[in-house]
C-alpha cells in the first residue's frame, strides 16, 4: 500500500488538485528530480510519487540528503522483485494514487521500471503523460530500458527530447504527442552542483568503474571477463559497487580473490560520484548517467555495452563502446581514450535550462491552458 507524508496538510485547500504528478523511484532519478522539481514548481503545482524502485538507505535515502530533496507527497515503497512483477506492483500503486490526487498531467523520467509503470497508470486513468529524456534510442531491441522508452514515448502527449537527434527520432517514428527540445536535466543539477565540489586532486592517477546493468550481472561469466579485464589495466581502479553488482560477485564467488589495482568501495553520494569522475583519468562504466557525467566534466569514457543511446558522446570523442565481448580489448580502449583529445563540444544535450524549458512547455500544454499555436520542434 502507497505511504502518504502528512507533511503541510493545511498549507493546501480540501479539493487542491495539482498541475503535474512528478514520478520516479531510481537512483539517476532522484539526482534529475533536484533541479526538475524546484523548475516545474516556479510555473506549476507539483505532488510528488516515489515508487521506492531503490528501495535501501544507501541509494536512496542518503542521496534525499545529499541533493537536499525534501520527502515526496507519495512513498510506495515497492522494493525489488522480478522487473515485470515489480512493475505491476508500482502500476498498481500508482494507479491508486493518481486516483486519488486526480493530476491534470503525469511527468515521467528516463527508462526505467518507474517510469513504465508509472507512465501506464496515468494512460489507463487518461491522464496526459510527459515523457522527459524522450527519443533516445540505441537500437537494441532486447535492453529493457529500450523497450520501455519506445513504449512511454508512444504513450505520451508532450515529449521533451534531450537533443536536436532525439526530436528528429520521435518525429521520425510518427509519435502522436507534441515533440519539444529542452536539453538534458542531468546537466542542470551537474552545473548546480560544480560550486560544491573540492577542489581537484592531483595525486596518483586511477580508473574509476562502475557496473550496475543486467546485462552484466544476470551473465556471471561475462562479468567474470569485465572484472579480469579491469584487473589487466595499468592503473589502480576504483570501483563504488552497486547492491545488485555486490550480490552478483558473491554468487560467483568473486569477491576474493581480487584483482590487486581494483579497489571496491560503497556506492557514492552524488557530489563525490561527481567530484571521482571528473579527477579520473578515465572512465570505464555501462551506466548512461556516469557517461554524459563524464563527457560534461571532460573526462574520457569507456562503455562496457554493445551500443549507446547517447550516441552524441560517442561521435563527439568523449565517449568509447565497447562490448562486452570484446572486453579482452579493455585495457587497449582505455589506453587510448586517456591519450586522445578532450576538446570536444560540451553542449550536445543543451546548456543547464532544460528544467525552464520542461516547465514551460508543460504550461503550455496544461488541458487547462493550451494554446493555440503548437510548440516548436526545436
Amino acid at each position: 500500500m502507497p505511504r502518504y507524508r502528512s507533511a503541510q496538510p493545511t498549507s493546501r485547500p480540501r479539493h487542491w488538485r495539482p498541475d503535474v504528478a512528478l514520478c520516479f523511484g531510481t537512483r539517476p532519478q532522484l539526482v534529475k528530480v533536484a533541479r526538475l522539481l524546484p523548475a516545474l514548481q516556479q510555473e506549476l503545482s507539483v505532488f510528488t510519487v516515489d515508487t521506492g524502485q531503490h528501495y535501501d538507505d544507501a541509494l536512496s535515502g542518503a542521496l534525499y540528503r545529499d541533493l537536499g530533496l525534501a520527502p515526496p507527497d507519495a512513498l510506495l515503497g515497492v522494493g525489488p522483485g522480478h522487473p515485470m512483477e515489480q512493475a505491476a506492483r508500482m502500476s498498481a500503486a500508482t494507479t491508486q494514487v493518481l486516483s486519488r490526487v486526480r493530476p491534470r498531467m503525469v511527468v515521467v523520467v528516463g527508462d526505467t521500471n518507474s517510469t513504465l509503470a508509472c507512465a501506464l497508470a496515468a494512460s489507463q486513468l487518461r491522464i496526459p503523460v510527459v515523457h522527459v529524456e524522450a527519443g533516445l534510442r540505441s537500437g537494441d531491441a532486447a535492453m529493457a530500458e529500450e523497450r520501455n522508452r519506445c513504449i512511454v514515448d508512444h504513450a505520451s502527449a508532450l515529449l521533451c527530447a534531450p537533443s536536436r537527434r532525439a526530436a528528429e527520432t520521435l518525429v521520425r517514428e510518427g509519435v502522436t504527442g507534441q515533440v519539444v527540445v529542452t536539453g538534458d536535466i542531468a546537466r542542470d543539477v551537474l552545473e548546480a552542483s560544480i560550486a560544491r565540489l573540492a577542489p581537484p586532486r592531483n595525486d596518483a592517477p586511477y580508473v574509476l568503474s562502475t557496473l550496475h546493468r543486467a546485462e552484466l550481472t544476470d551473465a556471471p561469466e561475462t562479468l567474470r571477463q569485465v572484472i579480469a579485464a579491469l584487473g589487466e589495466l595499468e592503473l589502480p581502479v576504483l570501483l563504488p559497487v552497486h547492491p545488485r553488482t555486490r550480490a552478483a560477485l558473491e554468487a560467483i564467488d568473486m569477491l576474493r580473490p581480487w584483482p590487486q589495482n581494483v579497489t571496491v568501495t560503497p556506492p557514492l553520494e552524488y557530489t563525490r560520484m561527481l567530484m571521482a569522475i571528473r579527477d579520473a583519468s578515465a572512465v570505464v562504466t555501462d551506466s548512461g548517467g556516469v557517461q554524459r557525467e563524464a563527457y560534461w566534466l571532460g573526462t574520457p569514457c569507456v562503455t562496457v555495452r554493445a551500443v549507446s543511446e547517447w550516441v552524441e558522446t560517442v561521435e563527439l570523442g568523449a565517449n568509447r563502446v565497447l562490448a562486452p565481448a570484446e572486453i579482452h580489448s579493455l585495457p587497449q580502449a582505455v589506453h587510448e581514450a586517456r591519450r586522445a583529445p578532450r576538446d570536444w563540444s560540451r553542449d550536445a544535450y543543451g546548456q543547464g535550462d532544460a528544467g525552464a524549458r520542461i516547465a514551460a512547455a508543460i504550461a503550455a500544454t496544461l488541458p487547462a491552458r493550451r494554446r493555440a499555436a503548437p510548440l516548436p520542434v526545436g
